[in-house]
């Protein structure tokens, strides 16, 4: 029985350990480029001690010398983790704001908006697998086996 007892208190001192480890400002940057148009984004994500969470990102879109630069969308929700995996759930998404916008029409600036402000609106629920977690470097694996790196902001 004190076998069992002293596990369960290691297991269960483990997970904490890996929330602890997991509160903070943590950062991304991801690139790609599809039909000749270029998409970068910024995420800035800040794990709270309480389990809630706030998330920035800036998408800077590109298509020959048409832009929208550092449009910004901020979420809040809340999260948790059971072994390697991180569920976060975004509750709240602001309505995205451009910081810089050159040769793109209000149409294409709503539609690209829209587009990123939906895919929290109507995805709210992110099941990541932890694949790497230290003082510095958290690596997860989202559902469409996109790997991503964050940093630890100081």
């Amino acid at each position: 029985m004190k076998k069992l007892i002293l596990f369960l208190l290691l297991v269960l001192g483990l997970n904490a350990a890996d929330d602890a480890m997991l509160v903070g400002q943590w950062n991304s940057v991801t690139r790609g480029l599809n039909n000749g148009t270029q998409t970068t984004e910024k995420e800035y994500m800040k794990f709270n001690a309480d389990y809630t969470f706030g998330v920035v990102f800036l998408v800077t879109v590109q298509k020959g010398n048409a832009y929208v630069k550092d449009l910004r969308i901020e979420g809040t929700g809340i999260w948790k983790t059971r072994g390697n995996i991180l569920v976060v759930v975004v509750k709240d998404v602001e309505v995205p704001v451009a910081g810089e916008v050159y040769g793109i029409s209000q149409t294409s600036l709503e539609q690209i908006a829209s587009t990123f402000h939906n895919r929290f609106k109507n995805d709210p629920i992110r099941i990541l697998v932890m694949k790497e977690l230290g003082a510095q470097k958290l690596v997860t694996e989202n559902k469409r086996k996109q790997i991503i790196t964050y940093k630890r902001q100081r």
